[in-house]
């Protein structure tokens, strides 16, 4: 969320965009449970470096509505949308770059009506997108960010970096953060880094800077039976079983590519195999 665009400065109205994003309901519903929801806005798999009690906020409608009416939205239209007593109708631009994502949107625009909040679809071409939000013009931004397996805070949360062309997506300026983010960059004691980065983890929670979306942590392929892999072959880093240039462990076996080349010819068939690696499942 922009907190630096009209009313997005308030908490009030960001914990209620929070509870009247369906994400649980989305992934149920339009992506079939094939994803996962992601534990907090900053991400997960850190390992220490994440709050153990790390968990994304349910969708609660009722809630949300608390929230909008203590912000001074305590009437709602005739289109149902919520408004202050200067006539401001609660709606928000959401702004993304990728046509496949439109029915994700479009499931939590519809959701987010039971609150009275409006989104509209702001649908901008993948790179252009990414200008518009590093411009911070956007309003709430549909994106993901990647990262390392030490969190990086600086780049996304300090007001040093609350400007345009930078990854301060949420230009966010809070002197209590900088003073956190400005030891945790400093901080070489792993145990005391940690903690740190609990305690910035539960100040972006605290102050619904973004809503936790969902997350793919794991790689599903299907291959000729003459790649090989060797039993538990994924790693932690492992974001493609065979890539030639990240991280991956297979070869060719050679004897069983001609056996399979030939039973191809003769109109054989082997039974397919299915084989499950989740030594590193979170």
């Amino acid at each position: 969320m922009n907190t630096s665009m009209p009313l997005l400065e308030s908490r009030d109205i960001r914990a209620g965009i929070v509870y009247a994003s369906d994400y649980d309901g989305m992934l149920k519903k339009v992506l079939r449970g094939d994803y996962l929801r992601m534990p907090h806005g900053m991400g997960a798999g850190h390992g220490g470096y994440d709050r153990p009690n790390n968990q994304a906020p349910a969708f609660d409608p009722k809630k949300a509505i608390r929230y909008f009416e203590a912000a001074g939205f305590n009437k709602v239209g005739a289109d149902g949308i919520r408004v202050n007593d200067k006539g401001q109708r609660l709606s928000f631009d959401i702004t993304y770059g990728y046509p496949p994502h439109t029915p994700r949107v479009a499931y939590l625009k519809e959701q987010a009506k039971q609150a009275g909040l409006e989104f509209n679809l702001n649908l901008v071409d993948g790179s252009s997108a990414f200008k518009f939000i590093l411009e911070k013009k956007h309003q709430l931004a549909f994106l993901h960010m990647g990262g390392g397996e030490i969190p990086a805070y600086w780049e996304y949360l300090h007001s040093d970096n609350a400007k345009p062309q930078t990854n301060n997506h949420t230009f966010y300026q809070n002197p209590d953060m900088d003073k956190l983010i400005d030891q945790y960059v400093v901080e070489f004691d792993v145990a005391k880094k940690q903690q740190l980065s609990h305690q910035i983890q539960q100040k972006v929670s605290d102050e619904y800077l973004i809503v936790p979306g969902y997350m793919v942590p794991y790689t599903r392929e299907a291959h000729w039976r003459w790649l090989r892999v060797p039993e538990k072959g994924m790693t932690k880093l492992t974001e493609a079983m065979f890539s030639v240039t990240d991280v991956a462990n297979f070869w060719i076996d050679s004897d069983v590519k001609t056996e399979t080349k030939s039973a191809l010819k003769k109109g054989e068939s082997f039974e397919p195999v299915t084989i499950i690696d989740d030594t590193y499942k979170l």
